[in-house]
């Protein structure tokens, strides 16, 4: 078959782009060919000089591919601000609907995040409007279905259908525990823990220093590995903070570092456990390469992430409960 995959994509940092990757990757070695509509940024086969994707551009290229996989978040395509341009929203609205009627037969949409009840009722009623024209759409977790239909419609069980959000994922690089500490320069008899990825507020990251508090050990090690995503004041301020933290006390480490897919998998083989403290979240791609190498997770009660624990996995609601959970171990 021949597919068109829409999505943000590498070198763009994003974690869709790296779900859509991996997502591509898998689609060609099964003999399928695909191509690629991305933002400028991203190393597309076609590209958009704009910052949001046409919807129209989409149906323009339909009747050249078998299938039509949309990666589905309403940045890519909606005004920051919808309230600000309530023409072009309705504008985008429409397009969507003639989208939706258009391909019907031929379009996938894998949602990665709606705004639900976040919205003003207008918009809301835009949204139901659009979702109800809507081909079969794809979840990571039931947590996500129950709340897009809280928010707007109930789903017959042939409109939707959940796929793990690491469906598609595979070791980028296959290095055991022992090598990958020694290239890290990680002691080979610690316990590890680790938090990754982009380091912003929501990611909860401070949950996990505070719950290291009473953690004295040099035998537990926390570290907390990634970027910034944006260059935000407050970003910043919160980076800053976990560096001062970090440089008091000798078993927490606070590395700051944009890492390669590559680079991403050996801090992940290094790890014993991957904690992930979100505030808020959809659905976890740290999670789920967790999983990829057999890691166990400790994980906030959030958005979907506990659909996608395993038996020895950790769940916690307070900071409390994930310091208690430390201090287990």
């Amino acid at each position: 078959m021949k597919f068109l995959v829409i999505s943000t994509y590498p070198p763009m940092k994003c974690g869709i782009a790296a779900y859509a990757s991996q997502m591509v990757s898998q689609l060609r070695k099964e003999g399928h060919v695909v191509d690629i509509f991305s933002p400028e940024e991203g190393n597309g086969d076609f590209t958009t000089d704009k910052k949001k994707i046409n919807v129209l551009t989409i149906i323009r290229f339909c009747i050249f591919y078998d299938a039509i996989i949309l990666q589905y978040h309403p940045s890519f395509f909606y005004p920051d601000s919808k309230g600000d341009n309530l023409l072009g929203t309705l504008k985008i609205h429409l397009f969507f609907i003639l989208l939706f009627i258009i391909l019907r037969r031929k379009l996938e949409i894998i949602i990665h995040e709606f705004p639900g009840t976040h919205e003003s009722a207008p918009d809301r009623l835009g949204e139901t409007i659009k979702w109800f024209f809507s081909p079969k759409l794809v979840f990571h977790t039931q947590k996500e279905v129950d709340d897009f239909q809280a928010s707007y419609f109930r789903l017959s069980p042939n409109r939707y259908e959940l796929r793990s959000p690491h469906a598609y994922y595979s070791r980028f690089r296959d290095i055991s525990q022992k090598d990958a500490r020694k290239e890290l320069n990680i002691s080979e008899n610690a316990l590890v823990f680790l938090c990754i990825g982009f380091i912003q507020p929501h990611k909860g990251f401070d949950r996990a220093v505070f719950g290291f508090k009473n953690i004295q050990t040099d035998d537990k090690q926390l570290y907390i590995v990634g970027s910034l995503r944006l260059e935000l004041e407050e970003y910043i301020r919160y980076l800053d903070s976990l560096k001062r933290t970090a440089e008091k006390r000798s078993n927490i480490h606070v590395i700051e570092r944009y890492l390669s897919d590559e680079e991403f998998d050996t801090w992940i083989s290094a790890s014993d456990i991957i904690v992930i403290p979100y505030r808020e979240i959809w659905s976890s791609a740290v999670l789920g390469r967790a999983k990829v190498f057999d890691k166990r997770v400790i994980a906030s009660d959030v958005g979907g992430l506990s659909e996608q624990l395993s038996d020895g996995d950790f769940l916690f609601q307070s900071d409390d409960e994930l310091a208690e959970i430390f201090e287990s171990f």
